[in-house]
């Protein structure tokens, strides 16, 4: 098994929440410096890969215990999966796949907004790009459950 493939699989202890907004960033993140230290030789490599890893597992832990123990009505205003069940809204039935692609949708409407206040504009086009990808996959997802779009694209 490669390094990012048990990075990949590492991931997957996330929150799915959690997973649907940052698990992509991570991942890319992290094959990028994976690839840049194999470069300074395999003991400066197995290093990236001790503290990367022990630093996705301490955060896993966290992740959980937020998520165990931060209030319903908090979780409500953001967190996907529950997001429909505490608004009360026929989104709480929907499956964790496509509140994750919704999530997924918002963070990257976000990013773009927060890209163009500060005048990165490359960063805009690629979230632009990445969130029409993003809405494209839930349109999809939308129609393999028959669906519709409730309009609600996870936190705002």
């Amino acid at each position: 098994m490669s390094a990012e493939q048990a990075y990949r699989t590492l991931l997957r202890l996330y929150p799915s929440d959690y997973r649907a907004l940052f698990a992509l960033e991570m991942q890319n993140a992290f094959e990028r410096a994976a690839e840049e230290r194999r470069s300074h030789g395999r003991l400066v490599f197995l290093q990236f890969l001790l503290d990367e890893f022990i630093g996705l597992l301490i955060g896993v832990g966290t992740k959980w215990i937020a998520k165990l123990t931060t209030d319903s009505s908090v979780k409500g205003r953001c967190l996907p999966e529950f997001a429909g069940a505490y608004q009360g809204n026929a989104q709480g039935s929907l499956p964790a796949e496509v509140l994750e692609a919704e999530a997924r949708v918002s963070m990257l409407i976000q990013r773009i907004v927060h890209a163009i206040a500060n005048h990165d504009f490359p960063g805009a086009r690629r979230y632009s790009y990445e969130e029409r990808m993003a809405r494209d996959e839930l349109r999809r997802l939308q129609q393999k459950h028959d669906i519709g779009d409730f309009g609600n694209d996870g936190c705002s």
